[in-house]
């Protein structure tokens, strides 16, 4: 699962949720998600809505292997490597 905590950011609910931060964001902005605005650019998630959220969209948290931001091609790369024939 993940750290319980009262409040979440937009970009610790993508690292959790596997979705990129400005998909949260526009979330947030179209109440998809609930989000306390503590700044013009600043929210926080609580808890009770994140795990509302996750019910309701049926999202899982994910266990990330690689760091938001790698490369598509780098991820592309692996994938071929992966699937290279194997010589007898």
């Amino acid at each position: 699962m993940f750290e319980r905590k009262p409040f979440y950011a937009p970009l610790e609910v993508a690292r959790i949720t596997g979705q990129h931060p400005s998909t949260i964001l526009r979330y947030i902005h179209e109440g998809r998600l609930r989000a306390v605005r503590l700044s013009e650019r600043t929210y926080r998630i609580p808890h009770a809505a994140l795990l509302t959220w996750l019910e309701d969209a049926a999202l899982q948290p994910i266990h990330r292997t690689r760091e938001p931001g790698a490369s598509a091609a780098g991820r592309q790369a692996a994938q071929t490597e992966d699937r290279s024939p194997v010589s007898a």
